[in-house]
Parts: C-alpha cells; sequence; structure tokens
C-alpha cells in the first residue's frame, strides 16, 4: 500500500510575480559620491602625476585655439594632423588617465552623434564623416583638458590670462555652490534610504520632495553667503584698473634719463 501525497504538494501554484524594483535612491546616491570626488582635494593627490607639465595658461589657449581651429576648419589633411597630435599626446599619459578619456570621449561621441542622427542622414557620406571626425576630436580636446587639469589649474590659468575677477569669482562660487549642495543632497538621500523600509508603491514621489528641500536650503546658502559679503564690504561693484595718462614734460624726463 502506497501512501499518497497530499494535494497541496502536488498541485502546481503559480508563483507572485515580483514587482521590479527601483533603485532610485541607490543609483543617485552613487552618482553624487562619483560627482564629489572630482572635487576632492584628496582625490586631486592621488592622481598619478603627469611627465610633462605646461603652464596652465598655455594648456588652456592651446584647448580653445584647437577647438575653435576644429570648428572652422573644413580641410580634412588638418583633420587628420591634429588627430595624430592628440594621439601622440595620448602616448605620454599613464594609463589612468588613458582610459578615463578613452571612456568618456567614446560615451559622449555616441551620445553626441544620436542626437544629430537625423540631420545626418540627410547629407553626403562625405560630410556625415568629416562632421562625425570633428566632433570626437572636439571632445576629446575637452577631455583631455578635463582629465589632465585641477580646478585650481583653472583659475590660475584665468588669473595668468588677465580674466576680471568678477569672471574668476561667479566660475568659484558655482562650483563651490554645487559641492555644497551635493553633499547636502548626498546626506538627504543617504537619511531617506535609512528610513525606508521596504518597496515603495511610488517610489518617484520623494523627487519633488526632495528637490524642494534642495532649494530652499540653495536659498538659505545664497542670502548667508550675500550677509557674509556685506558683511566684509563687498557691494557686487568690482573696481577698474585706473587710467595713468602721462604728459608731454614726463616723456621728455624719461628721455632724458635714458640718455
Amino acid at each position: 500500500m502506497t501512501a499518497k501525497l497530499p494535494t497541496w504538494l502536488t498541485d502546481d501554484t503559480p508563483l507572485p510575480t515580483v514587482k521590479k524594483q527601483h533603485h532610485f535612491l541607490a543609483q543617485n546616491i552613487r552618482h553624487l559620491e562619483q560627482l564629489l570626488l572630482h572635487f576632492s582635494q584628496a582625490t586631486e593627490q592621488a592622481r598619478p602625476q603627469l611627465k610633462h607639465y605646461w603652464p596652465p595658461q598655455i594648456k588652456l589657449l592651446t584647448t580653445l585655439g584647437v577647438v575653435l581651429l576644429l570648428s572652422l576648419n573644413q580641410n580634412p589633411l588638418l583633420l587628420w594632423l591634429i588627430l595624430l597630435g592628440e594621439l601622440g599626446l595620448l602616448l605620454f599619459l599613464p594609463g589612468f588617465y588613458l582610459r578615463q578619456i578613452l571612456r568618456q570621449t567614446l560615451i559622449s561621441s555616441g551620445v553626441a552623434l544620436f542626437l544629430i542622427l537625423p540631420s545626418l542622414l540627410l547629407t553626403t557620406p562625405a560630410s556625415v564623416a568629416v562632421f562625425c571626425l570633428k566632433t570626437s576630436l572636439i571632445l576629446l580636446t575637452l577631455t583631455y583638458y578635463r582629465a589632465t587639469s585641477t580646478f585650481s589649474q583653472v583659475v590660475q590659468a584665468l588669473k595668468q590670462l588677465h580674466c576680471p575677477n568678477g569672471l574668476i569669482f561667479v566660475i568659484d562660487i558655482t562650483l563651490t555652490y554645487l559641492k555644497m549642495l551635493a553633499e547636502f543632497l548626498l546626506g538627504l538621500l543617504q537619511a531617506v534610504s535609512l528610513r525606508t523600509v521596504g518597496p515603495t508603491a511610488h517610489p518617484y514621489r520623494t523627487i519633488g520632495l526632495l528637490f524642494g528641500t534642495l532649494y530652499l536650503k540653495t536659498r538659505d546658502y545664497a542670502l548667508a553667503l550675500y550677509a557674509a559679503m556685506e558683511a566684509r564690504g563687498f557691494i557686487g561693484d568690482y573696481p577698474a584698473a585706473p587710467h595713468t595718462t602721462k604728459k608731454r614734460r614726463g616723456h621728455r624726463y624719461l628721455f632724458l634719463r635714458g640718455r
């Protein structure tokens, strides 16, 4: 006599379908951590040192000149010469910089070509090839400068090129704001993720609350900065350099002194 199994063991019961989990908080936390690494001084100090050194102002002028030349040029021979020069510069870079530059250039080139793909289908293949080469070279040049230059070097280059202090101040305070707000948003996302238990029915409902809190924090930072600058006597007016006029008598005096 054989024992029969109970019916609940023999019946096939379909497994309940599990809803797709949204990793909204974890993904944004990871992206913010990667963004803050670019502003970290410890990250800049841990980067491999470059063997060849260019002054910051020369590197900035060269980058802007190459981008302008690529934008206005239509000669394929010059494009190939610039490509050979870019590849020659990449040969002197350590593997850390080389991987970063090539990966970011390929990603940004793919996104740029995808955005302009409909217009490329209406032109000749030769024009498409030249345009793709120019776009890739421009992105490679900008990525090379971004990967091999720190923010302090950019500020130093602008100062050496006699840029107005107001322009340098705007760039500096903008990046400082971005860093402070990114740190605040990272802490806010980490706090929300720690207080969240189990899957949420509407994971994107908290986006409005996060951006509202971030806006209020931005306003508080702006008011605090304005009050601090007023306390130091800054009213938004940058003094211009005084114009010195030399009289003819002064020129004659200098001429006689030179003799």
